[in-house]
């Protein structure tokens, strides 16, 4: 049985974990010098204090999602789809106001093979995809912590259920 969730909670960690792990990608793929012009909007150029409520409002959207019984009875794959399909809709929407309109330059995918307008590339939105996974399972972990709610097994497990197409 799912429980309600403090939608805010979620969306602080959230926030605050999506921001590191661009930090962590940056610096994987020794990209930590960020975009020319958000120097205004960055943290030391590495990313964009925006992303905190866009990542926050992501993964707060798919937890919402996680509650009700119609997305977490789906298949692994179903679920998978859905949330990664939300993150790039979120990504469209906040890069054409945050950039196109604001002119924030928080970023820019115009130079990434299949992208659309430089806001969205095919590149990412496929790690936004495995990203889901992670949220979703986390999402879990989090209600059994915090709203005593089912364990939740391993991260491992819920990616052998998308594997298997469970």
């Amino acid at each position: 049985m799912k429980y309600k969730k403090n939608k805010i909670i979620h969306f602080f960690i959230f926030g605050s974990i999506y921001l590191n792990v661009e930090i962590i990608s940056r610096a994987c793929c020794g990209a930590l010098t960020g975009f020319s012009g958000i120097c205004k909007w960055s943290l030391c150029g590495w990313t964009s204090l925006w992303m905190f409520p866009i990542g926050g409002l992501c993964a707060a959207l798919i937890g919402s999602l996680n509650d009700r019984p119609e997305y977490y009875n789906l298949k692994m794959w179903q679920q998978v789809i859905m949330g990664g399909s939300l993150i790039c809709i979120v990504e469209l929407l906040t890069g054409v106001f945050f950039n196109l309109y604001l002119h924030f330059n928080l970023w820019d995918y115009s130079q990434e093979k299949f992208n659309f307008m430089g806001q969205i590339c095919l590149k990412n939105s496929i790690y936004w995809y495995v990203l889901s996974i992670v949220v979703i399972w986390f999402d879990d972990v989090l209600s059994y912590y915090f709203y005593e709610g089912e364990k939740p097994s391993s991260l491992l497990s819920y990616v052998v259920k998308l594997v298997k197409l469970q």
